[in-house]
């Protein structure tokens, strides 16, 4: 049991980008962050702003929203542009949006 915990505390403390709130981690999880740029009226998309350029998610109903003191703040509707969010997603037929952090 050791031995296990300390494969995931490894695995965390390697990760790439600040760990989700909620989610957990796996080898297919991915981040980015920047600002809004927008939020489609339905809440089923949200467009951020990356040094990559524009990056479109797909956000399922059960997606929250965490603040900066890690609380549930609503949905992605509740969102604006230019609020700068880190997005923890899975690339599944596009980019899926499994966690929403304002940073």
């Amino acid at each position: 049991m050791n031995a296990v915990l300390a494969a995931v505390a490894l695995t965390l403390s390697a990760l790439p980008f600040p760990a989700p709130r909620a989610i957990a981690v796996t080898d297919r999880t991915k981040c980015d962050w920047g600002p809004v740029t927008s939020v489609a009226a339905n809440g089923a998309e949200l467009v951020i702003s990356t040094p990559a350029g524009p990056v479109t998610y797909k956000i399922a109903p059960d997606v929250k929203v965490y603040g900066p003191e890690g609380k549930p703040v609503g949905s992605v509707v509740t969102l604006r542009p230019g609020q700068s969010v880190r997005v923890y997603y899975v690339v599944d037929n596009g980019a899926r949006a499994q966690e929403i952090d304002l940073i």
